[in-house]
């Protein structure tokens, strides 16, 4: 129940956000107000993000009720250093690439000179795939942990490093990236672009994209609201620092 609610969340808000993203792409930046206006729909676009993934993970701990919708409100907030962490992630990998690539020549020549190896594509390509997983799974995860820390507390779990082990706990780390495979990653790939021969160019061939396209959107958000149900779990729950001085 709680994961049809959560997918149904993630359809709703990635509609919303893309919305929201297509208006901030097509307003000119003519004019003063043009810009201010572009301004404001960069910032709506990031806050419906955080609004979509912290109402996700309200719906795994509340279900639909006016908890829920108050800590996706709060968890919000949270987009902002999220971003900032799923950014510093893709800025990191996106350079480590690019530093092995311009050394591919020493690295060919000295495994070639150590071990006698003259093909190591093998290298190259796990290189590019753990940047890939990184930047697709890993980020996710402690985005996603990170925005759960405000959905329970707010900022304060800014301060903790309780996000830090939700999302790097093995067994969230093994189920994000099965999820992230079956339902993201293949669909992407192979459902996406398929297109059977016995499919006549008529109204026919529009209903089967309408409806492919459907099923991997359906696939998607189910494949992320697993990741968040995964990053949302906590085996220590954070504690609010000023309650607990209260209680004390």
């Amino acid at each position: 129940m709680r994961l049809a609610l959560a997918t149904l969340w993630v359809l709703a808000g990635g509609v919303l956000t893309a919305g929201v993203y297509w208006l901030f792409l097509i307003t000119p930046e003519s004019t003063v107000w043009a810009l201010i206006a572009s301004v404001l729909l960069a910032m709506a676009t990031l806050a419906m993000a955080g609004f979509t993934a912290g109402g996700t993970v309200a719906m795994w701990i509340d279900g639909p009720s006016r908890a829920a919708l108050q800590r996706a409100i709060r968890g919000a907030a949270g987009v902002i250093p999220a971003a900032l962490v799923v950014w510093l992630l893709w800025w990191l990998t996106t350079h480590a690439e690019v530093w092995v690539a311009m050394r591919s020549g020493q690295i060919n020549a000295w495994f070639i000179a150590r071990f006698g190896w003259a093909d190591v594509s093998w290298l190259f390509i796990a290189v590019h795939r753990g940047a890939q997983w990184i930047r697709w799974v890993l980020s996710a995860l402690l985005a996603l942990s990170l925005i759960a820390g405000f959905v329970a507390i707010g900022w304060p779990a800014l301060l903790q490093a309780a996000w830090l082990r939700r999302a790097l706990r093995p067994r969230a780390i093994v189920m994000a990236t099965i999820w992230f495979v079956l339902l993201i990653a293949l669909p992407w790939m192979y459902l996406v672009p398929w297109r059977p021969k016995q499919v006549p160019a008529t109204s026919i061939e529009f209903a089967f994209i309408v409806a492919k396209l459907s099923v991997t959107a359906i696939l998607v958000a189910i494949g992320a609201a697993l990741i968040a149900r995964e990053a949302s779990r906590v085996p220590d729950r954070p504690t609010d620092p000023s309650t607990a001085v209260a209680a004390a």
